[in-house]
């Protein structure tokens, strides 16, 4: 009999430690909820001490910069996080994406409830999530697991995402999932369009061929696709899938090498602009478009008879190192994730650096909270600032300066990513993921195989329903399971 109770005991255990140290890390940082719990009254200067990530502050922006971390130095996979930066550079919060089980980390924008979007992948598949700023927990997941490596996503239509996919079998294409029908209701592969996309360009065909790595909309009808490894980005129209123009070509390196994250915007006088983080040249480039019908997003021909693409604006230099993502502010200024620098810069449109913070490994995505997606400043030619400047007044970061900043940042305890007054103010605001009409166009193959899941909270992007992940119920039921297990035993035993 005493076996048998040992026994039962083992098996109890076995019980109520997994289930009880699940319970314990119910937030995305993966820390034990006891010692959130004793960090998080704590102030937020006792938790910064000194910050090793501010660089150059020569003016402090009127709002939180939000930037991703895609989470690899070399070889070596690192921790992809999110993190909300003060003004003065300081850390509101830093969300842990691989704490949660992410791999990598992504394209990241602040919807109109205050919300989060990001894309991000999980086991060879992408999972876009919407992250509560409050309090980092997920509200949403979905999990589209036909899509191997989304860097993209954004909510358009109210109740749409536009999502890049890039995959490994030549089936590249970006696509329109409904939230409301939960299907693919738009899609767009490039090995369709062979004139445009030849297998022969790009990449290896069947491997990584496109490299479509942003969308974005552009207007009602248009929609604007990075093609990295085609050198280009094009404008598709939505109706026709005809590509209503290209900036750049295949191996023309001269235009754009492997480019990210471009932002289409316009001259006060409609001339359309584009933004791009022009990657492989170590250089951020302004591009518009001159001559031809000029007035519209969708009506600028890639024909050179009809127009042209001239390049207005070049910033260089300074340690620029494959930049991955910038945004033109209100002021002016260009707001640039620079990949391989491992930090976010602020440069004026002579190129001095006004406002600088490292962010390892390999920042992806950058926005400045309450300036709205992408950018929403002037061109430089409005600016009066055309020409190629020379990025100076960086701060003089060492290898060991950028690994005090990682472990820093890895170390920080609080999640809250966008302070309370910036979410009131988001929130008071029009919504601008909402905004345009469904313009339609059936898609190919709309019966798509990938799945959504929702979580806890108040969403955006769907319904929510109860999660599956650990609760703090879980010790509970565990230690109710123990007791029934242990007053079974000692009635058996009784009765003998």
């Amino acid at each position: 009999m005493r076996r048998t109770v040992l026994s039962i005991l083992v098996v109890a255990l076995l019980v109520v430690v997994p289930v009880s140290a699940a319970g314990g890390v119910v937030n995305a940082a993966g820390r034990s909820a006891l010692a959130s719990d004793s960090v998080s009254d704590a102030p937020t200067a006792l938790q910064q001490g000194s910050n090793p990530c501010v660089g150059t502050m020569e003016r402090t922006p009127d709002g939180t910069t939000l930037f991703s971390i895609q989470g690899a130095r070399g070889s070596e996979k690192t921790s992809a996080m999110v993190v909300g930066a003060n003004p003065n550079g300081s850390v509101v919060g830093v969300h842990n994406d691989t704490a949660a089980g992410r791999w990598w980390s992504y394209d990241i924008d602040v919807l109109s409830n205050g919300n989060v979007l990001q894309a991000t992948t999980e086991s060879r598949h992408t999972v876009v999530e919407e992250i509560d700023p409050e309090t980092g927990d997920h509200v949403t997941e979905r999990h589209f697991r036909d899509t191997l490596d989304a860097h993209d996503v954004d909510l358009i239509n109210g109740d749409e995402l536009l999502v890049n996919d890039m995959s490994q079998d030549g089936e590249d294409r970006v696509f329109i999932y409904n939230l409301t029908r939960e299907e693919v209701v738009w899609e767009y592969y490039f090995a369709n369009y062979s004139e445009q996309y030849p297998e022969s360009g790009g990449g290896e065909f069947g491997g990584d061929w496109t490299h479509n790595n942003d969308v974005e909309r552009i207007g009602d009808g248009t929609i604007m696709v990075s093609v990295r490894n085609f050198d280009t980005v094009v404008a598709i129209d939505r109706e026709s899938k005809d590509v209503a123009w290209a900036l750049g070509e295949d191996d023309n390196t001269s235009v754009l090498n492997e480019q990210h994250n471009p932002d289409y915007f316009e001259s006060e006088d409609g001339a359309p602009t584009v933004l791009v983080a022009d990657s492989l040249n170590d250089r951020v480039v302004e591009y518009e478009f001159e001559g031809g019908e000029a007035n519209n997003a969708s009506r600028a021909s890639s024909d050179s008879s009809d127009g042209k693409w001239n390049q207005t604006w070049v910033a260089r230099g300074g340690g620029l190192n494959e930049p991955r993502d910038a945004d033109r502010l209100p002021n002016g200024n260009t707001l640039i994730a620079d990949r391989r620098a491992h930090r976010i810069v602020e440069v004026t449109p002579a190129g001095d650096v006004v406002w600088e913070m490292y962010a390892p490994y390999q920042p992806y995505d950058v926005e400045r909270v309450e300036t709205g997606d992408e950018s929403s400043g002037p061109t430089m030619a409005d600016a009066g600032a055309a020409g190629t400047v020379e990025v100076t007044g960086s701060a003089p970061f060492d290898t060991a300066d950028v690994e005090a900043c990682y472990d820093f940042l890895t170390g920080f305890e609080d999640e809250r990513l966008i302070p309370d007054d910036e979410l009131d103010d988001v929130r008071s605001q029009s919504p601008t993921d909402s905004v345009g009409n469904d313009d339609g166009a059936e898609g190919e193959d709309e019966n798509s195989s990938n799945s959504a899941t929702d979580e806890t909270g108040d969403s955006a992007l769907g319904t929510p329903t109860e999660g599956s992940g650990p609760t703090p119920l879980g010790p509970l039921l565990a230690l109710g399971v123990v007791a029934a297990l242990l007053v079974g035993a000692f009635v058996r035993l009784r009765r003998r």
